[in-house]
């Protein structure tokens, strides 16, 4: 029996870890937007094919937070795949 463990996102968003493929690496993409600099990310591919991207936005003064909490999140949810 297959049971689903969830894996719950800051935000309250819940991921069923059951269904994780593979997790891509973490990088920056730069924003064309002036309200930020950009945001680190991270994508989930689903088994079924499907993916969603799990982003965390920074400016100048928070980039490298931003990177360690987006960073924590993917080694906790890769963690709880073990």
């Amino acid at each position: 029996m297959n049971q689903s463990k969830i894996y719950i996102l800051p935000d309250g968003e819940e991921i069923d870890l059951s269904k994780i493929k593979s997790i891509g690496t973490l990088k920056s993409v730069r924003s064309k937007d002036f309200k930020s600099l950009g945001y680190w990310c991270f994508t989930i591919v689903f088994k079924d094919e499907t993916s969603q991207e799990i982003q965390e936005g920074y400016f100048y003064s928070d980039l490298g937070k931003a990177k360690i909490e987006l960073q924590m999140i993917r080694v906790n949810i890769l963690k709880s795949l073990i």
